[in-house]
């Protein structure tokens, strides 16, 4: 079979998501992006389409594509993610050995060129139900280092809403972006493999695509100061898929010296009710299961059971003298 390999280009974007949606669903997590969310999220990271994207063509068909994204960071450790999809029809030719070669090429290249002392990491995050990619990674070096559940809960019957008594529940201020960022960075610190959200990263979670900040809430001390924050998604595109409309509970954080006194029951018990308001079926969001906060039974106390998980593969990349 005749394949050709190239980089991406700035009109490939409608097929690339295309493509990513073809695999989703043969990968058990249906989704339906479109292009323009593609370049939101290469622009955004930013993903360098001369040097860091691979792709295979098939004639005009576009049969497989992957890139890597590289965030800086001066600490804890420093993170290079590959992430990329092979067309269902065309697995198991080779497509994907050649194209996962070439970009974990480019990630430790990116993170051999890096300044920062710290530790520094090659990550890919595939579904568990995806085994051929899985061997994949494994041959070239990569192995399982964290366990991802999504979870999710009806919206039938939400949990009744408690006043809280030293802190407050609002809705999100967008005037109020950067505190919560700052906030966000704070809260994350003891978490595995976090970095930190630049202003312009965290510009795109908050403001684009998928975002319902009508849908977010904050948390403040009795000093008006951030202590918390729930940021929330929508993708109507995937409801046809996943017969339902789904909420994602994106990201949630809370300061460590507010944490164990109801600050995230809070949050997610008002965002699920307000969910249930704007007419939605079912609330989800993606947890890592050895969360230092005990994050997980949290959300299994609140109605949240297991849906579907991803896997994190990781590789050190060793500095050269």
């Amino acid at each position: 079979m005749n394949i050709r390999y190239r980089p991406l280009r700035d009109s490939d974007y409608d097929l690339v998501a295309a493509l990513f949606n073809e695999g989703s669903i043969a990968d058990g997590r249906p989704m339906s992006q479109v292009g323009e969310e593609i370049r939101e999220e290469f622009e955004s990271l930013p993903v360098d389409l001369d040097t860091n994207t691979f792709s295979a063509w098939h004639g005009d068909q576009l049969v497989g594509a992957t890139y890597a994204y590289h965030l800086r960071s001066e600490e804890r450790q420093e993170c290079c993610y590959v992430f990329g999809s092979v067309h269902p029809s065309f697995r198991g030719q080779g497509i994907g050995r050649q194209l996962l070669g070439d970009v974990l090429n480019t990630a430790e290249k990116l993170l051999r060129e890096s300044t920062s002392n710290v530790p520094k990491v090659i990550r890919a995050n595939v579904s568990n139900v995806n085994t051929a990619e899985m061997h994949l990674l494994e041959r070239e070096g990569l192995k399982p280092v964290r366990y991802f559940p999504d979870l999710h809960r009806s919206l039938a019957s939400p949990p009744r809403q408690i006043e809280p008594i030293d802190f407050r529940v609002t809705p999100w201020d967008q005037a109020r972006n950067e505190e919560i960022r700052v906030a966000k960075n704070l809260a994350f610190q003891d978490h595995w493999g976090s970095t930190p959200f630049s202003p312009e990263r965290w510009q795109t979670q908050t403001m684009g695509f998928g975002s319902r900040l009508d849908l977010s809430f904050m948390a403040l001390s009795p000093d008006d100061k951030v202590i918390g924050y729930l940021l929330s998604h929508r993708y109507d595109n995937d409801d046809a898929l996943i017969g339902a409309k789904y909420a994602w509970i994106d990201n949630i954080g809370t300061l460590a010296e507010w944490r164990g006194r109801g600050v995230a029951t809070h949050l997610i018990t008002t965002a699920l009710n307000s969910y249930r308001d704007a007419g939605l079926d079912y609330a989800a969001l993606g947890v890592d299961s050895d969360n230092p906060t005990g994050a997980f039974r949290l959300y299994e106390s609140l109605g949240f059971k297991s849906w579907r998980q991803t896997v994190t593969y990781e590789r050190e990349v060793i500095a050269t003298s």
